[in-house]
């Protein structure tokens, strides 16, 4: 299988991780983790270990839109993605946007993408 293959799959997996997210279904999104996952979030200094700790990052009221990603297989079962995506709140009289950097490493394991890492910062 070539990065060809994994592209609508790939492209799947942001949206079904981008929908969670807006949703803000905390539990959906951490099942997109892999139990022993880690994750440096846009918004926290931590290194969050586990999808148990990862759940507890999830709990603003962003919404996130996905704008550029480029992915590169790194093994018959591993993908990296790296790409720009969007922030944004509502507030009463305004929306905050904040632009980010993210990258993802992500498994593929019994039929299902998984998330092993997750690093995301501001965009400079």
């Amino acid at each position: 299988m070539n990065i060809d293959d994994v592209m609508p799959d790939v492209r799947a997996f942001l949206v079904l991780w981008a929908q969670a997210f807006n949703a803000h279904d905390v539990e959906k999104l951490a099942a997109l983790y892999a139990l022993d996952a880690s994750l440096y979030g846009t918004s926290s200094s931590k290194l969050y270990s586990g999808a148990e700790e990862i759940r507890t990052y999830f709990r603003g009221t962003h919404t996130v839109e996905f704008e550029v990603w480029r992915s590169a297989r790194l093994a018959a079962n591993l993908v990296l993605v790296v790409g720009n995506y969007v922030f944004s709140q509502s507030f009463t009289d305004q929306i905050v946007a904040t632009p980010a950097r993210f990258t993802f490493v992500l498994s593929h394991k019994d039929g299902a993408w998984q998330i092993l890492h997750h690093h995301s910062s501001r965009s400079p």
